[in-house]
């Protein structure tokens, strides 16, 4: 059936964006390591480096900003799941 076919497809879309959500979740978690290694106290002409407290801020940004994107997939999953997705 058609039907069957196209919410099967949605289904597989709508994991795979969840998958990416999560893969994007886990990496910006593990970037605490290298926002430690910044060094503060290096200045130089020309080139400015962040400070390990604005990417921390970033990285903070970032986070929540993912967090309301799965907040609204989760509130829109039965509809996403149901249709063919338009790209």
């Amino acid at each position: 059936m058609q039907i069957e076919a196209v919410n099967r497809r949605a289904r597989e879309r709508y994991g795979v964006f969840v998958t990416a959500m999560d893969m994007v979740l886990e990496t910006l978690e593990g970037l605490d390591e290298l926002i430690g290694r910044v060094d503060d106290k290096h200045a130089g002409s020309g080139w400015t480096v962040a400070t390990q407290d604005e990417l921390k801020g970033y990285r903070m940004q970032a986070v929540d900003e993912l967090e309301r994107l799965r907040t609204a997939a989760k509130k829109y999953e039965t509809e996403l799941v149901s249709r063919d997705w338009r790209i």
